[in-house]
């Protein structure tokens, strides 16, 4: 314990060096389509891993953007795998954040703001800040270290699937680990940090509807087939108003809950009053509440209805029977549910209830991936964590997004993947002020390295 102390002291004498880094990258504009900020994020993080210590190589991708491969080898022949992206989602309307500048970090009463800096470049960082410090003040890892970060996790992954399916035995090698420690966690408002034991799955598909050539006058509405209602009527035979998901087959493949797994859920600390409060909500959804709640949510796919459109009302007034229809619709999906079994199920589903004539377009999707809680692993976070935060780990049955975990399930398939990291509760990835605090960055820095160190005595 005395050399980890030695290390968390460097990590809290380096804080404002380690923030300074968080600056830089957070100022690269790295979102899908700017290529000058990709080019610069990964330019960014091959120059620290490089400065570290860290054997780092830019792996190109056709019609993508590079991976960033990491590696350093450790004392004990045991291996650490951390996974992130440095793509970041459009930041939108600058007004909409406290600093009016979205790219640029900004503190404020112990808080960081920035896009990126909790989704997913200050984990990122985090992980590669823990290594500069057990380097730096040791000189040796405990454990191998792999680092594997894409640039086009955001856009669902597609150049690092291209890579896997075209180059399996490098991504083999590149991933071959004891853990993969995934992309972020959290630390919820009672200080306690958290641990995600796999990542769900989802996918999406636009549905359109097409009755004849033009709009035509409202007046027509006893006559001509209106798009809209085609479109309205396929929806609803989707799901019911219990909130089942009617679609036949569709819950087939959803694995049942193990007794651990009931016991994890009884013990998650979920703020369904302070959630409720804050999304000014009466209600969840048919009223569920406490456990029932929790199950709903972590255990349970969702369909939701993302967007429709009908008649251009945005072009002001019209009284019409509109010829075209759309909507996109997404699901959430857990263990061990397929989204390309499902994009069948869809259109077999519409074709069997008369809606043969309603088109759909599979907007892709990724699997779910689960990960037990009764792996070592476990023992070894909570341990972990025990050394550097005051309250105890809590297990999270699943990451609620989506990612692309399934690509090393494919080449590993009993990988655990487990996700720890600086983010909190509010920490608004994809929303105005993202944020982390500065707390939680040191702390998960220093989580990761007190991790490693119970990797070593495995």
């Amino acid at each position: 314990m005395k050399q980890i102390q030695e290390i968390f002291d460097y990590v809290d004498a380096h804080k404002e060096e380690f923030l300074e880094d968080l600056q830089t990258i957070c100022a690269c504009q790295s979102v899908a389509g700017n290529q000058e900020g990709l080019h610069d994020a990964k330019n960014f993080i091959l120059k620290t891993m490089q400065e570290t210590g860290i054997e780092r190589q830019e792996i190109p991708v056709e019609d993508g953007n590079s991976m960033v491969y990491g590696y350093l080898k450790g004392e004990k022949d045991r291996t650490v795998l951390f996974y992130n992206h440095y793509d970041v989602v459009e930041p939108g309307k600058a007004e909409n954040w406290k600093s009016n500048a979205p790219f640029s970090l900004t503190r404020q009463d112990g808080m960081l703001y920035a896009r990126g800096v909790s989704d997913d470049k200050g984990p990122l960082f985090s992980r590669i800040h823990a290594i500069k410090a057990i380097l730096n003040t040791v000189g040796t890892l405990p454990v191998n270290v792999k680092f594997l970060a894409e640039g086009d996790e955001e856009t669902a992954s597609p150049s690092m699937f291209r890579y896997q399916s075209e180059h399996m035995e490098e991504f083999r090698d590149m991933t071959k680990a004891d853990v993969c420690l995934w992309e972020n966690g959290r630390r919820d408002r009672n200080g306690h940090p958290w641990a995600r034991f796999g990542v769900r799955g989802a996918c999406g598909f636009d549905l359109r509807c097409t009755t004849c050539n033009t709009d035509l006058h409202g007046r027509m509405g006893s006559s001509v087939p209106s798009a809209s209602w085609r479109l309205v009527w396929a929806l609803a035979t989707l799901k019911d108003p219990n909130e089942h998901v009617l679609i036949e087959g569709f819950y087939d493949d959803v694995q049942e809950l193990t007794q651990t797994e009931e016991d994890i859920l009884e013990k998650f600390p979920y703020e369904e009053e302070e959630i409720k409060k804050k999304l000014q909500l009466k209600e969840f959804l048919l009223g569920v509440t406490g456990d029932e709640l929790k199950r709903r949510i972590y255990m349970e796919p969702s369909l939701s209805i993302c967007g429709l459109e009908a008649g251009e009302l945005y072009n002001g007034p019209r009284g019409i029977v509109p010829h075209t229809a759309w909507a996109r619709i997404s699901m959430y999906l857990v263990a061990n549910q397929d989204p390309e079994k499902i994009h069948r199920q869809i259109r077999e589903h519409l074709d069997r209830h008369g809606f043969s004539d309603v088109e759909v377009e599979y907007r892709g999707g990724t699997y779910p991936v689960k990960t037990s809680t009764e792996l070592p692993v476990r023992g070894m976070l909570e341990r972990a964590a025990a050394k550097v935060y005051d309250k105890p780990l809590v297990i999270e049955p699943t990451q609620l997004g989506s990612g692309p975990a399934i690509a090393f399930r494919r080449a590993w398939k009993d990988l655990p993947i487990v996700g720890i990291g600086p983010g909190n509760t509010g920490s608004n990835h994809h929303a105005p002020d993202e944020n982390l605090t500065e707390e939680d960055y040191i702390c998960a820095i220093k989580h990761v390295i007190a991790f490693m160190y119970e990797l070593r005595e495995e």
